[in-house]
C-alpha cells in the first residue's frame, strides 16, 4: 500500500474517531452551554494531540541518538527509536484503559443533596 493511501486512510480514521468522541461528550450537556462544551473538547483534542506527539518525538530522538552514538547503522537506530516510542504510547493506552474502566460514570444520575441542618443556634446552658 501506498504512503499516499495510508495518509488518507489515517485521516479518515481520524476523522470519524473525532465526531464520535465529539458527539460523546456532549450528551447531557444543556443546550446553553453546549458551544463552551465543544470549544472544551476541541482544545483539549488539538493539546492532547501536540502533546503526545512532542512527547513520543523526544522518546524516538532520544533513542536513535543514542544508537548512534554507538556506532548503530542509521536505519537500525531510527527503527528501534521509534519501537520505543510506540512501545511507550501503547504502555500509555493500556493505562488510559485501565483508568477509563475504573472511573465511574456518573451521567444521568440525580445530583446528590444535601443533609439538611440541624438547629444550629448555640444552645447556652444557664448553671
Amino acid at each position: 500500500m501506498s504512503c499516499t493511501v495510508q495518509v488518507a486512510n489515517h485521516r479518515k480514521a481520524i476523522g470519524l474517531l473525532y465526531a464520535g468522541v465529539q458527539t460523546a461528550a456532549n450528551a447531557g450537556v444543556p443546550q446553553d452551554q453546549a458551544g463552551l462544551a465543544a470549544a472544551l473538547i476541541t482544545t483539549s483534542f488539538q493539546l492532547g494531540s501536540a502533546l503526545g506527539l512532542a512527547v513520543f518525538s523526544g522518546i524516538a530522538t532520544s533513542r536513535t541518538s543514542h544508537l548512534l552514538a554507538a556506532r548503530t547503522p542509521p536505519p537500525e537506530a531510527l527503527t528501534a527509536g521509534f519501537q520505543r516510542a510506540l512501545l511507550v504510547s501503547a504502555l500509555c493506552l493500556v493505562a488510559a484503559g485501565a483508568i477509563a474502566l475504573r472511573a465511574s460514570n456518573t451521567r444521568g444520575e440525580p445530583a446528590a443533596t444535601p443533609e439538611p441542618r440541624q438547629n444550629l443556634e448555640p444552645s447556652y446552658d444557664p448553671a
